[in-house]
């Protein structure tokens, strides 16, 4: 009985799956159409991997791992058994034009200009990081981590503040509470000083919009202490979030509109974090400059 109900459990889902036929046709379609920084994703999201099998040669890190839409100004959705992103098209609007192949639907979704002006994980590199009045020192080490039960990816080229292996700054791609992968700048806070990282001369814009979030298996125990999170302009606090287990990818933003008229266009910005018990701590932030706010920058 029990191999009977397998069998026809497995008939069902094979029966429901798109042939590859489908995802092919759609994806030389996209591939045809596609322009640079268009953003490609799927509905249902467990059909993911389907996506990154046909298409992952045009979805990168920065794409895959992103913070929220507004760094694209397009979107490719690619939708199997009618699913349809929860944000994309509101349900007062227009119906967009839709390409069928097969079992697997296509539409392009225009979100208007990108109001990004400066990513700040890109200028991580000419950063100052520093524990206390400690400065932390960049170096190129061997990546450890990722992949299943591996933890979080600790990437070769970092700023190590040690003595703890852990105790470092640098890019990564770290599975939120939701396990949506981010790309992040891993800053774990230490004990009894202050974590900063400052980078130099940012290109401002109306606000700072910063996302940060801890690595799942650190926070699903819903356990671990709080983490503080200061943004500074010129050496002045502008905003501060406090990240408490269960807040999952969460967002900060703070006004630089006064700061960015006439000769005010640019400024230091950083980045401090700190925690009163930081045992697996493992704060991730991705933060920007940005421009008027887009429609989009709402999608989760």
């Amino acid at each position: 009985m029990v191999v009977l109900f397998e069998l026809t459990a497995h008939f069902v889902i094979r029966s429901r799956v798109p042939p590859d036929s489908d995802w092919e046709a759609a994806s030389a379609y996209i591939r045809s159409e596609k322009q640079p920084g268009d953003l490609i994703l799927v509905a249902p999201d467990w059909a993911d991997p389907l996506l990154r099998l046909h298409l992952g040669d045009e979805i990168p890190i920065a794409a895959a791992g992103r913070a929220d839409f507004a760094p694209f100004e397009r979107v490719w959705e690619v939708s199997i058994r009618g699913h349809w992103h929860r944000g994309l098209n509101p349900r007062d609007a227009e119906p967009l034009p839709l390409h069928e192949f097969g079992e697997v639907s296509v539409r392009l979704h225009d979100i208007g200009p990108s109001p990004i002006v400066a990513n700040l994980i890109d200028a991580l590199p000419q950063a100052e990081v520093r524990i206390g009045e400690r400065a932390c020192r960049w170096q190129s080490r061997r990546a450890e981590g990722g992949g299943l039960g591996r933890g979080a990816l600790w990437p070769k080229d970092r700023f190590h503040c040690g003595p703890q292996p852990w105790l470092f700054v640098g890019e990564t791609v770290l599975e939120d509470l939701d396990l949506q992968p981010r790309r992040c700048v891993w800053q774990h806070p230490a004990s009894g000083e202050p974590v900063r990282t400052t980078l130099r001369n940012v290109p401002l814009g109306e606000r700072i919009v910063l996302h940060a979030g801890l690595y799942y298996v650190h926070e699903r125990p819903l356990t671990g202490g709080t983490v503080e999170v200061e943004v500074e302009l010129d050496g002045e606090s502008i905003g501060t979030m406090v990240h408490r287990d269960g807040d999952g990818w969460k967002r900060l933003e703070v006004s630089t509109e006064t700061r960015a008229r006439g000769d005010r266009a640019r400024g230091d910005v950083t980045i401090e974090v700190r925690a009163d018990q930081p045992d697996m701590r493992t704060l991730c932030w991705a933060a920007s400059t940005r421009g008027p706010a887009a429609s989009s920058e709402s999608i989760p």
